[in-house]
């Protein structure tokens, strides 16, 4: 598809996906509000709620209608539509779930659009904080409508570190972990969509993510690098397929994964 034709369909792709996440996060939002939402648990023992399972539903309502020909895959539901496709969605409905089910209000959800194999499109909408951010190829990053770029603190020493659930870790990687953060100027053991909007935004300078899939990440790192910020995996692969992530302003980010692989993070 040639960039003429490619823009504006992407421009009309990112109405949609707006339209999506405001649909299902507001959705979410009132079972959120009313603090009673039953707990399920899946095969991996991860908490699922009904408010997870219907928002992904209405956001795949709203996809379908206006992207029939798409591929549209999420956490909490079967795939819909065509399986082969030049155009993939992925959907999380409530990323940070847990936060969710206790009251805390830094979940979000999440939408990314692959065009072959790469992400083109991305939206992080936090319903609770009033916050929606979105990016598409080669067009910026925008918080509620205003450009935001990445910190420009270039050494994790004056910078903050965020990382999710340190359970989560392979017990060689905690001990490199704590290694890490003697480094940096504050850490902070919190991770999900809302750390990486930190990062998008200036706030943080990285965020390890060490177990993760293309639905936790796709919209996260069109977002990340169109803030002028790096998305790649541990090894340094610029995916959302790896299972392991790592989100920064750029500047830090072999600091990180020097780290992360037991080296001095100034090696």
């Amino acid at each position: 598809m040639s960039q003429k034709k490619f823009k504006p369909m992407l421009s009309q792709y990112l109405q949609v996906g707006k339209k999506a996440a405001e649909v299902g996060g507001t959705l979410a939002l009132k079972y959120f509000s009313k603090q009673a939402v039953k707990v399920f648990y899946k095969k991996d023992l991860s908490p699922v709620t009904q408010a997870d399972k219907e928002t992904e539903y209405a956001i795949r309502k709203v996809l379908k209608q206006h992207c029939r020909q798409h591929q549209i895959c999420g956490e909490e539901l079967e795939d819909w539509s065509i399986q082969q496709s030049e155009f993939r969605w992925w959907i999380d409905p409530i990323d940070g779930t847990r936060l969710f089910i206790r009251g805390i209000p830094f979940w979000g959800t999440l939408l990314g659009l692959e065009y072959q194999q790469e992400v083109v499109l991305g939206v992080i909408y936090h319903p609770a904080l009033n916050l929606m951010i979105w990016a598409t190829k080669d067009q910026g990053c925008f918080v509620n409508g205003k450009r935001t770029r990445v910190s420009s603190i270039r050494k994790i020493e004056k910078g903050t570190l965020g990382y999710g659930s340190i359970r989560l870790f392979k017990t060689s990687i905690q001990a490199r972990l704590v290694k890490l953060v003697s480094h940096v100027y504050d850490e902070r053991g919190f991770g999900d969509c809302l750390a990486q909007s930190f990062v998008i935004q200036g706030n943080m300078e990285a965020v390890i993510e060490p177990v993760v899939k293309p639905y936790d990440v796709a919209a996260v790192k069109i977002c990340v690098e169109e803030s002028g910020g790096k998305f790649t995996d541990w090894n340094g692969k610029p995916t959302i397929y790896s299972g392991h992530a790592l989100s920064s302003n750029g500047w830090v980010h072999q600091q990180i994964l020097n780290g992360l692989r037991g080296s001095s993070p100034n090696a």
